[in-house]
C-alpha cells in the first residue's frame, strides 16, 4: 500500500481516536463529578479555576494518547507506510 494512503489512514485513525477520547472523558466527568465539564466562562474562583485546569490536563492526556495509539496501529496494520518494490 503507498505511502501517502498510509499516512491518510494513519491520521484518520488519529482523528477518529481523538473525538472517542474526548467524549470518553466528557462521560467519565459527568458520571464522575455529577456535572459538565467546567469552561472558562464558568471561571470565578480558585476552586473553579483549579477544575479547569485539572480537565485541560486529563483531556489533553487522554487525547495525546489516543492519538498516538491510533495512529500507531494504522501505521501497523497498513504495513508501516513501505513500499514494496
Amino acid at each position: 500500500m503507498g505511502i501517502l494512503v498510509s499516512k491518510l489512514a494513519a491520521a484518520g485513525a488519529a482523528a477518529g481516536a481523538a473525538v472517542a477520547a474526548r467524549r470518553a472523558v466528557e462521560l467519565g466527568w459527568t458520571r464522575i463529578r455529577g456535572e459538565d465539564p467546567p469552561t472558562a466562562a464558568d471561571v470565578s474562583d480558585d476552586r473553579d479555576l483549579r477544575d479547569l485546569l485539572l480537565w485541560s490536563a486529563v483531556l489533553a492526556a487522554s487525547v495525546m494518547v489516543a492519538r498516538r495509539f491510533a495512529a500507531n496501529k494504522a501505521e501497523q496494520l497498513l504495513g508501516g507506510g513501505e513500499d514494496d518494490d
